[in-house]
């Protein structure tokens, strides 16, 4: 199981995020609002991953952007839902803005995934 390409797939499902693009990279033609996820490490062993996530809230403000992290966050907490993953930990939510025009927040989160064998 791909962790990041899962979490994608699912956040893209989400009512809550209904029109907002969520992917693996930042799209070429940046839109007003999207999400982006990345994994930034974490442990495994034969049996289960935990990987550690940033995902990171793009909007047109720092307020915007907070709030789309609030709204992530909570449909993040639902992830549980993916078959294989049976914990989610939010670590931390952060203003990481990509320059000072360029708003967006950081939620890290870490995973724990049972691999299938």
């Amino acid at each position: 199981m791909n962790v990041e390409t899962t979490l994608v797939q699912f956040l893209n499902r989400q009512p809550e995020l209904a029109g907002i693009p969520v992917s693996t990279d930042v799209p070429a033609r940046r839109p007003d609002r999207f999400v982006t996820v990345e994994r930034t490490g974490g442990a495994e062993t034969p049996f289960t991953d935990h990987p550690m996530l940033a995902v990171q809230c793009w909007d047109t403000s720092r307020v915007q952007a907070a709030f789309l992290a609030q709204r992530v966050k909570t449909v993040l907490e639902r992830a549980v839902r993916i078959p294989a993953v049976a914990k989610i930990a939010i670590e931390s939510t952060t203003n990481y803005p990509l320059d000072g025009d360029t708003p967006r927040y950081q939620i890290t989160a870490e995973l724990t995934v049972h691999k299938h064998m």
